[in-house]
């Protein structure tokens, strides 16, 4: 009967994604607020949808917004280009207007399909590009076996001590960060094999629940992950739309060298003191002879290095100086590193199966460049400095420094509600620089302090990144011990930000 309909609709996965639909709805038909017009609110509403179905929906992150794209094209939600160069929301496509000559004329453009020109225009996105190249060069990390032999030549060299161990994890993640821009993949398909690896030749029982010196390993590498991906623009995939961001709100260039350098000694203190701190919290105990026979056994196993490691080696460190060298050589990021993996494809280090089946860069490629067109389209409509306005006006009696370190205090703390690092960047980075933009903030400062505090906030809870959940998953910490680790490096890395960070951004002159 109907107990068994009720059943069916709560077993369902499509009862995950009503909360997702409802919001959408009651945003989307919600009284049109000054500066915004029906067009731009059912945008926000599908937005707003967006969000709350990342976190409550059963559905892949790519079907969700599949499906967002689908329903702003059908119902011609985005600002469509005329023949002539006029931008008018597509909704008007066909519509008649008074030209200055005093005659009708008719908006050449067709509402739907012009609305899917903008839907699929964020797959020709540069930033979608470099992230989709570098998880290809990711793989050619991990297939040739380099990024395990880096991190146990650390481990052998500095794994004498637990804080040794601890620090050759950060050092593991840090040489990798600049070349794999997906956190989840450098964490958990590279680093956390080798951090499983020191747990299992240490004896510690794995399904044995809390454990202090494995709960130390995993603590250290998950916050270590976070650190580097702050570190470098190409760390994490969300880093990208932060620095488009503040070009296309504060019309500066945040490039490569820009986010090392302002990222550089705040970062590198942090990765300094965390292990300590961490040590001192959760107390690990290690039988280093034990360790270190496992270590060298790995290594044994590995034999010596491959003529497709050496090819790998001297495509990276050209990528390197490319990347670093951008100002001089003229070449755009994305385009080194697209010539990475034609170059890694020519010298049979990848072949054209790897990069087919590399699903995740396939994945990333498809939701990254649909999130790039929904943040393009919320400004295009004006609802990013609609939501920026809103924010400001509750800063507005504040000088531009408070206004800027209360931004980014509220920015860090708002990851509380988000499950992946990228989305919490879409949603929340586009609408606080406009804020920041409207108060006078120092463009460079505020875009550090979104920049680092993307990623650093992820130590908030278990479940902010992939690399984040594989580490808390283990169960040598509890999660509600999580947590409270967790806001604990939260005041380390808010301390040194708002201290030391802000001095080395003085020198720089950025405020």
């Amino acid at each position: 009967g109907w107990k068994s309909w009720v059943q069916l609709v709560r077993d369902s996965r499509f009862a995950s994604a009503l909360p997702a639909i409802i919001i959408a709805f009651a945003v989307a038909h919600l009284p049109v607020p000054d500066g915004l017009t029906p067009t731009s609110m059912r945008l926000l509403g599908v937005f707003a949808g967006v969000v709350m179905g990342l976190l409550t929906a059963d559905y892949d992150m790519s079907i969700v917004l599949a499906v967002a794209l689908l329903v702003l094209t059908l119902t011609s939600s985005f600002m469509c280009t005329t023949t002539d160069g006029h931008h008018i929301e597509c909704d008007r496509c066909r519509s008649v207007y008074h030209g200055k000559s005093g005659h009708w004329h008719e908006y050449q453009c067709d509402p739907i399909g012009g609305s899917f020109d903008v839907a699929i225009s964020g797959f020709s996105n540069k930033v979608a590009w470099l992230v989709f190249s570098a998880f290809h060069i990711g793989k050619a990390v991990e297939k040739t076996g380099f990024g395990r032999r880096v991190s146990l030549a650390l481990v052998t060299s500095m794994g004498r001590s637990t804080l040794g161990i601890g620090y050759a994890v950060c050092l593991a993640e840090l040489v990798l960060a600049p070349f794999i821009p997906s956190n989840t993949a450098r964490g958990g398909g590279i680093v956390y094999p080798i951090v499983e690896s020191v747990i299992m030749s240490l004896d510690i029982d794995t399904d044995g629940g809390e454990n202090p010196t494995g709960g130390f390993l995993v603590m250290v590498a998950s916050t270590a992950n976070l650190l580097s991906s702050s570190l470098f623009i190409t760390g994490m995939a969300g880093n990208p739309i932060v620095a488009s961001k503040a070009t296309s709100i504060f019309g500066i260039e945040f490039g490569f060298s820009d986010w090392v350098v302002g990222a550089s000694v705040p970062t590198l203190l942090l990765l300094c003191i965390l292990p300590p701190a961490l040590r001192l919290f959760l107390r690990p105990r290690v039988n280093y002879a034990q360790l270190s026979r496992e270590i060298r056994r790995q290594h044994l196993e590995m034999g010596q290095i491959s003529s497709n490691e050496l090819k790998l080696c001297g495509t990276l460190l050209t990528c390197l100086v490319l990347w670093v060298g951008s100002p001089y050589f003229g070449i755009d990021a994305t385009v080194v590193a697209y010539m990475a993996i034609v170059v890694l494809t020519l010298l049979d280090v990848l072949t054209w199966d790897d990069i087919v089946k590399n699903y995740k860069a396939w994945d990333t490629f498809f939701w990254l460049a649909s999130f790039i067109t929904l943040a393009e389209q919320l400004s295009a409509l004006g609802v990013t400095d609609w939501i920026g306005n809103s924010l400001s006006q509750s800063l507005h009696e504040s000088s531009p420094l408070v206004c800027t370190l209360t931004l980014a205090l509220a920015y860090f703390f708002s990851m509380y509600l988000f499950s992946s690092i990228s989305s919490h960047v879409v949603a929340f980075a586009g609408p606080f620089f406009a804020a920041g933009n409207i108060l006078g903030c120092p463009p460079k400062l505020l875009t550090i302090l979104i920049a680092l505090f993307s990623s650093m906030a992820g130590v908030l809870t278990p479940f902010s990144t992939g690399s984040v959940a594989i580490y808390a998953s283990c169960g040598y910490i509890s999660q509600p011990r999580w947590f409270l680790l967790g806001l604990l490096s939260a005041v380390v890395i808010i301390g040194i930000t708002f201290s030391v960070g802000m001095l080395w951004w003085k020198i720089l002159g950025w405020y």
